[in-house]
């Protein structure tokens, strides 16, 4: 990504192939600027993280189940948008900026469902300081299983859009997300924290959430792998 202020006007460029060709090695002429132009001259921008502007669709690569009355406390590296405003309260945001350019899956049946972006992820139970990335936050998920059968892992919808993002010492966390499973039929309640985790205690809040959620929400959140091959769909 490059950012010029010039004057009266904000100049951004970014590689939106997925390549990995940074804009900043071209020369100006080369680089496909995105131009603003602003009531008056700029000082600077602010450069803001955000969560991911759709749900994530989490696979683990290795699928685990939890038995009647099981817990698991889960880590999942979320990557982030960049998030490019005018400085001040009232400033305008001019772009978002995905880190990580994520492959589109569909989440529910082909009649009802949602988009949504597809994430391989570890399932690591534990957040040693060599999985911290720059470019990722981290969101520790509480699953609890209150259901009377056996719960499979193997896909499960992440709703991002309610996520706050924190910075703590080492790398940027989410709030807990706490997914109590009732069952196939009733699905699962779920529940942001707002607060910062136990891993970061008193961690400052970088962004607030997309869309503020009910203190708890019913939602569907696990599916089996099954499918048409070739398709990324939750079913």
């Amino acid at each position: 990504m490059a950012v010029q202020v010039q004057e009266d006007e904000i100049w951004i460029a970014h590689d939106r192939s997925g390549s990995g060709e940074v804009p900043s090695t071209l020369p100006p002429e080369a680089r496909q600027w995105n131009r603003w132009a602003t009531p008056g001259s700029l000082e600077g921008l602010e450069i803001l993280p955000a969560p991911p502007d759709r749900p994530l669709v989490l696979q683990p690569e290795k699928p685990f189940h939890l038995l009647p009355g099981a817990r698991a406390r889960i880590y999942v590296r979320i990557p982030l948008w960049v998030r490019l405003k005018v400085p001040g309260e009232k400033g305008a945001l001019l772009q978002e900026i995905p880190s990580v350019v994520l492959s589109d899956t569909w989440w529910g049946s082909f009649t009802e469902g949602e988009l949504c972006y597809w994430l391989p992820f570890t399932g690591r139970r534990s957040a040693p300081p060599e999985i911290f990335l720059p470019d990722r936050m981290l969101c520790p998920m509480e699953l609890l299983n209150q259901a009377r059968e056996e719960l499979p892992v193997e896909k499960l919808l992440l709703r991002c859009e309610h996520l706050t993002v924190f910075q703590g010492r080492e790398c940027l966390w989410s709030d807990e997300v706490h997914v109590h499973h009732k069952g196939e039929e009733a699905g699962s309640v779920l529940a942001m924290s707002g607060m910062p985790p136990p891993e970061a205690p008193g961690a400052p809040m970088l962004a607030s959430p997309r869309t503020p959620a009910a203190r708890s929400f019913t939602a569907r959140t696990f599916a089996r792998i099954k499918g048409f091959p070739g398709l990324g769909t939750a079913t």
